[in-house]
């Protein structure tokens, strides 16, 4: 037997061939395997691992080996078990598209986030299909994200109250509350150094913040008038006076006050020091009586930089003349921003309210390729923007009103020093700068989050693309059908040798190529529509034929809408608008889609999808689509464009549709809204603005 008959069963026994096709299938497997970053598995009935790859060690830390045959769920946390074994009950029944979920790995001191994808094995009965992707860089980034924005958010409140003039005779109480809250913690509290008569340091509680169920402590007499040497060890009292902060839990302090700290409650905290004129002061604690957690590098950083804050408030407050001192060199150099914006590790700007930029931070001039932040200031915003993108900026820029909420954007490219173009996602809070109105804008990185994107974006499209392949399908079938018939026709009526054509012969002969190119001309239009929905160049913005493109939408579509409902088009006269057409084409398809998935199939005469373009009052070019389906009930209504939001069966949907709409159209300019009620069918209603700008419609 040859070294290929070995291999692949071929002249084997008919029991040998199966082991050997089993064989080559692992083979290939583990093969596959070992080209993706991903792990790859398969799983039996009982939902024990069967074979995956050479990254599984990588990710999970152990041989694949060791696993084989062990449930795949006791690899992840015991809390997310059971969401495990119901994504895996779910898989079992879907065969045409995966189900996912992020669950934790267990073990390790830092939570491991990975995305589960799993289908059901259709060659396998109960058998299933599945990846596993490292998400925990991603949620890490995302989590930082939003912490630094919410203490962006009470740093600036902080600031705001030590500024006014009525927080002068209580500047402790006016701080605890926002800073306790944004640091997760159960008490927020100050406590100032003074001595005894015999020179002894002493500590006393000036003032305190306690959550909702937490004991005060402010009269408790422990608090007051105690030993600073019995409560810090040597070390800590060092490290504040450099400036440093000092955390743990009740353990690694004193002993003589490690009884009274378990006493209160308290199973971690947080000290930060306050300097006033040089000399150390005090401090601002915050205690944690839920879990022994340590606050995060980030957190610590932010925090320091309030309590650097109250310490330039106090010395501010310490005598007349200090004050007057302090508030001038506030006024020449912004110091009070500059203490929260200089160390933040996000790059910030302060700005006029027209955009010219007042202070810039170390980390926003590195972000644009810029060796001295003095460089940028005195230049206006938008100059850092694309020409193309400057009108997205500037209406981003208009929410943030003066000591309103944060405007966001979810992406406004930013151009560095070299040319070279980041996306950047903006937070912008109006505040008040020397006494006038400012804004403070904050950029992040946007990249790796337009990446997922990209892919959640492809992802969608895929989906789509299985879901209509069998229509597409039939579209190219008809006219192919049509084309090999008329050319078979002329091939037999010419015969294989040459000879005269008559008159009717040749018109005859004509007309059935004519036929042929009409067939031939509807296949590459279709192909043509295949191509411009799966392109990935996704980044290049061009004045878009609307019209054109729902025209190929309902022809794509056409599979899903004919059996369901009559197709009305109601075209006005609109001007070519701004943006992508693939990304169009993917918005009017989901759209399109989930209009006739709406209607139930058999009831063409009495349903229709209508879509309507029109230019509305703003000048902006507005596309309806509407149906007369079921509705959208009003709880799910606000919902719809969420991530992973559906009310269509497992299997049927991923949540993603509208979602991803909602991402492409903002990201364009424009808006994307709903009308609807139950039993009376939905209008979507997706506004673009024009390539080239309109006058408004009066």
């Amino acid at each position: 037997m040859s070294q290929e008959q070995r291999e692949t069963g071929i002249g084997a026994m008919p029991g040998q061939t199966s082991v050997a096709s089993d064989l080559v299938d692992t083979r290939r497997f583990q093969r596959a395997g070992s080209l993706l970053r991903e792990v790859i598995f398969e799983l039996d009935a009982a939902g024990r691992l069967l074979l995956t790859c050479r990254a599984w060690e990588r990710l999970v830390g152990t041989p694949a080996d060791a696993w084989k045959g062990r449930a795949l769920v006791d690899l992840f946390h015991p809390e997310d078990r059971d969401q495990a074994r119901a994504l895996l009950r779910t898989a079992i029944s879907r065969v045409d598209s995966p189900a996912r979920l992020e669950l934790r790995l267990t073990g390790g001191t830092q939570p491991r986030w990975v995305e589960v994808s799993v289908t059901g094995d259709p060659e396998r009965l109960g058998g299933v299909l599945g990846t596993l992707v490292d998400v925990t860089a991603r949620r890490l980034a995302e989590e930082a994200a939003t912490t630094r924005e919410r203490y962006l958010g009470a740093m600036v409140e902080v600031q705001r109250r030590l500024l006014e003039p009525e927080s002068a005779g209580d500047l402790y109480n006016a701080i605890l509350e926002p800073l306790g809250r944004v640091a997760g913690a159960s008490r927020a509290y100050v406590f100032e150094f003074h001595r005894d008569g015999s020179g002894r340091m002493l500590q006393s509680q000036r003032a305190e913040w306690a959550a909702p169920g937490v004991s005060r402590e402010l009269d408790n007499p422990e608090t007051q008038g105690a030993p600073v040497d019995e409560s810090f060890r040597l070390h800590h009292l060092e490290e504040l006076g450099r400036g440093e902060a000092v955390q743990g839990t009740p353990e690694v302090f004193c002993e003589g006050i490690t009884p009274v700290l378990k006493a209160q409650g308290i199973r971690s905290l947080l000290v930060l020091p306050l300097r006033v004129h040089g000399e150390l002061f005090g401090f601002i604690g915050f205690d944690n009586c839920d879990e022994a957690r340590a606050w995060s590098h980030v957190e610590v950083k932010l925090l320091s930089g309030a309590a650097g804050a109250l310490s330039l408030a106090l010395e501010q407050h310490t005598t007349d003349a200090l004050r007057v001192r302090t508030e001038t060199a506030l006024r020449r150099t912004e110091a009070g921003f500059h203490l929260l914006i200089e160390g933040f590790p996000d790059p910030v700007v302060v700005h006029t309210t027209d955009g010219m930029l007042l202070s810039v931070n170390p980390a926003m001039a590195k972000y644009l390729g810029y060796q001295d932040p003095a460089e940028l200031l005195g230049r206006h915003l938008l100059g850092l923007v694309r020409r193309e993108d400057q009108e997205v900026a500037r209406r981003h820029l208009e929410e943030a009103q003066d000591g309103g909420l944060a405007a966001r954007s979810h992406e406004v490219p930013l151009v560095r020093r070299d040319g070279q173009v980041v996306s950047a996602d903006l937070v912008t809070l109006g505040v008040l700068f020397d006494g006038v109105p400012a804004r403070v804008t904050v950029a992040r990185d946007f990249t790796e989050r337009k990446h997922m994107q990209a892919q959640l974006m492809l992802g969608d499209r895929l989906a789509s693309m299985g879901m209509l392949a069998a229509g597409i399908a039939h579209e190219l079938n008809n006219p192919l059908s049509y084309v090999l018939s008329n050319l078979e026709f002329l091939h037999r009526a010419l015969g294989p040798m040459p000879r005269p054509l008559g008159a009717e012969e040749l018109l005859e002969y004509q007309q059935v190529l004519e036929d042929a190119r009409e067939g031939s001309e509807r296949m590459r239009q279709i192909v043509r529509q295949l191509k411009v929905f799966s392109r990935v160049d996704d980044a290049h913005d061009e004045p878009v034929d609307l019209h054109r493109v729902l025209d190929s939408v309902t022809q794509m579509a056409a599979s899903e809408i004919r059996p369901r409902a009559r197709l009305v088009k109601q075209y006005g006269t609109v001007p070519a608008v701004r943006g992508n057409e693939g990304k169009l084409f993917q918005v009017f398809l989901n759209l399109v889609i989930n209009a006739a998935q709406a209607i139930p199939e058999g009831f063409t005469d009495t349903h229709e999808i209508r879509l309507i373009s029109r230019v509305d009052a703003d000048g902006q070019v507005v596309v309806d689509v509407r149906d007369t389906g079921r509705g959208i009930a009003p709880e799910h209504v606000r919902r719809i464009f969420d991530p992973f939001f559906t009310t269509k069966a497992p299997g049927q949907g991923t949540g993603l549709g509208l979602s991803i709409c909602d991402t492409i159209v903002r990201a364009l300019g424009g808006s994307i809204s709903v009308d609807s009620a139950p039993g009376h069918g939905a209008t979507f209603h997706v506004a673009l603005h024009p390539a080239v700008r309109t006058a408004p419609v009066v």
